[in-house]
Formats: structure tokens, C-alpha cells, sequence
């Protein structure tokens, strides 16, 4: 762990950039509001477009911030219809000359959200027991180490491939150190999956470079681009997310495969190392499989309106799915299923080698 954060910072330290958020005229504010009054609404054309849109006059009120108790009238015409009561965030936007300009932005979803992610920690906590708990730590310590880590690196300008790498290392250190405990089987899942996730790395750059994709895949990259005034590298950000996505199912699979191999010995010690590497094989196989159909149906899920969208058009099937867009949604799935493939062989033959024999000698003794 130690190594991993050193390369960390030494990525940091050697960082050939700074990247700056670009300067913009404007300085927006975001205050919380709550309906007073819904006054005037209905539907309107768009013009050229021949779409329809909905439409509200609001008479809001700011209930927190320096500006509380303000009232302001404005219209909203975002997809979401309010009504009188309801509590939103309202965006001002301070010009030059000192204007505000008011917009309606995104209903307050704190409560929803709050609830289902209290339902699915008691839920956890209550069907994974100390398990539970433990893949809790882990998650949170995941999500922590790429908001507080990975994100401030790249904006720093540490190389985005290299650092990617590193700190999905590391996230599989601390996953599987905090979920399954300091023993043999963990070290062993975890090298293998380190096995695994640097071929999947070098596999990917390949394709990446092959493909010659550019990384604007989404409306996020162009902003992103804009905002920092090209200083990043899109391409090298592609690869990264592509291997952070990995990490977690190459926990998955490695995991099970030297449990599954530990199971098998400790049932029966006299069986060979063949033996147990064929049966430990014959359960990865219906594991992987498994888990290589939820691949694709996650990323179509995720899809599904592009999808819709592009079954209107016109244009023929491989062209289609030439686009980056595409292209890059496949690389992630099946980069992603090449993780799998190698972390559940390696897993298991490095299980075979460090546990069969070792399960035999504490038997016998």
C-alpha cells in the first residue's frame, strides 16, 4: 500500500501541468426556493420544431443562504412541473453590470435519495451482517479514494492512465483487505486480480490506440474540455474510467474463485491439484457467465434512450456502431468481460498453487 501511494504522489510530483478552470464573465449562485404561488402555465410550441413544451409562472421564496426571504417571479420551463410548496434550487447568475438572472434549477431529491440509501445500508447491514458492514467501509472508502484522490490528481495534472492504474490498485488493496480480512485467500484474489487488471490495461490501451478514439464521447468530455481549456487528456481519461469500472468485478470473481478453491480442499484434502482446478474451474465457468451477461445489459440499461434514439435512424447498422459513442461503450464491456475471463483463470491456478497444499499439511497435521 505503501508503494501505491508513493506512486501516487510521485505522479503528482512530476505532474507537466496545472489545470486551471477556465475564467468565465459570469458568477452564478445556487440558493434553495420554495413555491409560494404557481400562477399562469400551460403549453407552448418550440419553434421550428414542431415539439411542444410546459410552462409555469412561480412565485418563489429563498429560504436559505445570505438572500433568505427574498421573493422572486420567474418562469419555469424545465421538464420538471412544480407545484405550490415544493422546494428547488434556483440559480442566479450575476452579470458584468451586477444583473441577476434567475432560472429554475433541479427539484431538492436530498430526501428520496436519503431514504433509499438508508433502506439499502439497514438492508445490507442486515442480510451481509459483519460482511455487510465490511463491504459498507469498503464502498465508501472506493467512492472517498476517487472523489478525494483520483479527481484532484488528474485536475493537477498527473498523467490520467498511469494514476488510474494506481489508484485502482489500491481500491482493491482496501476493498478486499477491509471485506474479506487479512488471510491467505485475500492475498491470493488480490494478486491475481492485480495480474488481471494490468493485462486488461495494456489490452485496452491497445484497442484504445487501435480505434483511435478520441475520448469525446459525451456532453460531459466537451464541457470538461472547454473548462479546462484542453488540458486534459480525453483519451487517457477514457482509459482510466474504463479501468476504475473493472475493479469491481475483478473483486467479484476473484473472490469466489479462491474461496470456491478453498472450499473444494477443505472438503476433501486428498484431492489432487488437477482435481480441485477442474471443479473450481466448472464453477468460475457458470460465474462468468453470469456475470459477462450483466455487463452488457448494465451499459444498455444505462443506454436505454440513445439506444431508442438510434433505432430511428436511417443510417445503416455498422455505421452506427463505428461511431465513438459506441465504439466506446463496447471497449468498456468487453474490456471489462476480458477482466473477468483473466481474473477467474489466474485466480484460480494461483489458489491451486498457494492453498492446496497448504490445506493438506494443516489436515495431516
Amino acid at each position: 500500500m505503501n508503494v501505491l501511494t508513493l506512486a501516487l504522489l510521485t505522479c503528482l510530483f512530476f505532474a507537466p501541468l496545472s489545470v486551471q478552470a477556465q475564467e468565465t464573465p459570469f458568477h452564478e449562485s445556487v440558493f434553495r426556493a420554495q413555491v409560494v404561488e404557481v400562477g399562469k402555465e400551460g403549453e407552448r410550441a418550440i419553434e421550428a420544431t414542431g415539439v411542444r413544451d410546459q410552462f409555469q409562472e412561480l412565485t418563489v421564496r429563498i429560504i436559505e443562504g445570505a438572500r433568505e426571504g427574498e421573493l422572486h417571479t420567474l418562469e419555469n420551463s424545465s421538464p420538471v412541473q412544480l407545484s405550490a410548496g415544493d422546494i428547488f434550487y434556483l440559480h442566479s447568475t450575476q452579470t458584468e453590470d451586477g444583473a441577476d438572472i434567475w432560472a429554475v434549477g433541479e427539484p431538492d431529491r436530498r430526501g428520496a435519495l436519503g431514504l433509499l440509501a438508508a433502506a439499502f445500508i439497514l438492508i445490507t447491514i442486515l442480510v451481509g451482517g459483519g460482511a455487510g458492514v465490511r463491504a459498507l467501509i469498503s464502498l465508501f472508502g472506493s467512492l472517498a479514494l476517487i472523489v478525494f484522490g483520483l479527481v484532484p490528481l488528474l485536475y493537477a495534472g498527473a498523467p490520467p492512465i498511469l494514476t488510474c492504474v494506481v489508484l485502482a490498485m489500491v481500491m482493491l488493496v482496501f476493498s478486499m483487505l477491509v471485506t474479506h480480512g487479512i488471510n491467505r485467500p485475500t492475498f491470493v484474489a488480490l494478486f491475481g486480480s492485480v495480474v488481471a487488471l494490468a493485462l486488461s490495461a495494456v489490452f485496452a490501451e491497445m484497442v484504445v490506440a487501435s480505434a483511435k478514439l478520441s475520448g469525446f464521447v459525451s456532453d460531459e468530455t466537451v464541457f470538461l474540455n472547454f473548462a479546462t481549456k484542453g488540458a486534459l487528456s480525453l483519451e487517457g481519461l477514457l482509459l482510466g474510467g474504463i479501468l476504475i469500472g473493472i475493479v469491481g468485478v475483478l473483486n467479484d470473481i476473484s473472490v469466489s474463485q479462491v474461496h470456491t478453491v478453498s472450499e473444494i480442499t477443505e472438503a476433501n484434502p486428498n484431492l489432487s491439484r488437477k482435481a480441485v482446478f477442474m471443479r473450481a474451474m466448472r464453477v468460475g465457468q457458470h460465474h462468468l457467465g453470469a456475470v459477462v451477461n450483466t455487463l452488457p445489459l448494465a451499459y444498455a440499461g444505462a443506454s436505454l434512450p440513445l439506444l431508442m434514439l438510434v433505432s430511428q435512424s436511417d443510417a445503416p447498422l455498422l455505421f452506427i456502431l463505428n461511431r465513438e459513442m459506441f465504439a466506446a461503450e463496447a471497449i468498456k464491456i468487453l474490456a471489462g468481460g476480458l477482466a473477468l475471463s483473466f481474473s477467474g483463470a489466474i485466480a484460480t491456478i494461483l489458489a491451486v498453487l498457494a492453498l492446496v497444499g497448504h490445506k493438506k499439511r494443516e489436515s495431516s497435521s
